[in-house]
Order: C-alpha cells, then structure tokens, then sequence
C-alpha cells in the first residue's frame, strides 16, 4: 500500500508535464496536417514521429533526474526517510511512475500519428509496399524495438538516480561527482556486459521478424546482463539513499 501511495503521488506530481507535452505533439500533428502537401512523406515522419519520440526521451530521462532533485530542494526529503519504507522502493515508485507515463505518452504519439496523418499518407504508402509480406516482420521489428527502447530506459533513469545520489555524498564539487558517476557506470557497463554476456552463450535467441519473410536473431545475454545491473543498481542506489546521503 504505501508502495502505491508513493506510485500515486510521483504520478500526480509529472502527470502535468506528460499531458502538456503530448497535447503540444497532437496540436503538432494537426498542423502538419494542414501543411502535409508542402511535405514530402521522408520530412513528415521525422516531423511528426522521429523528433517527438527524441524529445520524449528527453524529457523522461531529465523527469528522472528532477524528481530527486525537487525532493532534495523542497526538503521533502526528510518526510520520505522517515516513512517505513526501503529506500529502494521510494527509488522504484518513481522509476514506475515515469515509465507508466513514457509509455502512455508513446502511445498517444502514435496513435495521433495514425489517426490524423498515416491515413491521409496511407494511398502513397500502400501502394509502394506489399504489405501482406512485409506486414508482419515490420510489426515484429516495431514490437522488438519498442520494448529494447523500453528496457534501455529504465537503465538510464535508474543511473540518472545513482548519478544524483552520489552527488549528494559530497559537499563541494556535486557537479563534477556527478559526470564522472555518469560515465564512470555507463564505461563500467560496456566493460563488464560482454563478458558476462559470454557466459549467457547458451540463453535463447531474440527473434525478430516473420517465418515468412527475412528474420534476424539477437543474443538475448546482453538483455539478461543489463536486466541484473539494473537490478543491482536499484538495491545500491536504496542503500545510498537510506545510510550515505546527506541532507
């Protein structure tokens, strides 16, 4: 229960900056609309779906980082440590709470996307494709890749966590902790994922694709490896956040 309270009140609190953001990407999406004979089909799509999803991205990672900073300068700080909660979980409720709206605001994007412009493209688009073949490995190839996108996420919200907490361990030079605690795990990452990876030889294949069509397979390690680093890094950001920081 307090688990979700705290699910609840993160929501509440980033819910406005999500909603803003995908109504100004709808209002984006009707101008575009008006325009789309001045387009052609390439600068429409970076338009109206390339550009939003990279400032979506954007905008999660630095929600990550605001909302422990905005608790260390409201001072709400101290009514969280005194809650019966771990650490760890306060860390996880808004790790949930910006992924819930990630995803939600995604689907907003591309749901506007193809109400208001795929239609209006879709004669053009139809018939330059089969899509009867092409159909279903290009859903397997979106599918595959939003998750992949999805889980990367997560990995760098929870190191723009660690990356503030351990900012907060020093009293001078935050800043400079900060960017080295941010390259530092991120170079440490790539280090040890390949190895551990190897050892993950044997784990089944990603496929990606259709049977009737072109398929490609990814080694599913590399995911399980970067699944326990986050992991890992969630329990040690708790720890940080309950014994080592500073308030």
């Amino acid at each position: 229960m307090a688990l979700w309270n705290l699910f609840r009140k993160e929501m509440k609190s980033i819910f406005p900056l999500f909603g803003f953001f995908a109504v100004g990407v709808v209002a984006l999406h009707v101008i575009v609309l008006y325009k789309s004979a001045d387009f052609q089909m390439d600068a429409t799509m970076v338009l109206a779906l390339v550009i939003p999803y990279l400032f979506l991205v954007a905008l999660a990672i630095g929600t990550g980082y605001y909302q422990l900073h905005v608790e260390w300068r409201t001072n709400s700080i101290y009514l969280l440590l005194s809650l019966p909660v771990r650490g760890w979980k306060v860390l996880a409720a808004k790790l949930a709470a910006v992924l819930s709206l990630l995803i939600a605001t995604s689907i907003v994007i591309a749901v506007s996307f193809a109400s208001l412009l795929l239609r209006v493209m879709w004669v053009e688009v139809s018939t330059s494709e089969d899509w009867s073949e092409l159909g279903p490995s290009l859903m397997s190839l979106v599918l595959n890749l939003y998750w992949i996108c999805l889980f990367v996420m997560l990995f760098l919200l929870i190191v723009v966590q660690f990356t503030f907490l351990c900012g907060q361990l020093v009293a001078k030079f935050k800043w400079f902790v900060m960017v080295s605690a941010f390259f530092g795990i991120i170079w440490l990452v790539f280090r040890i994922s390949p190895l551990l990876s190897d050892l993950l030889a044997w784990t089944p294949d990603i496929v990606i694709g259709h049977k009737d069509s072109d398929m490609a397979f990814l080694h599913s390690g590399p995911f399980i490896v970067l699944g326990l680093l986050c992991i890992g890094l969630i329990a040690l950001n708790g720890f940080i956040f309950e014994k080592e920081v500073e308030v």
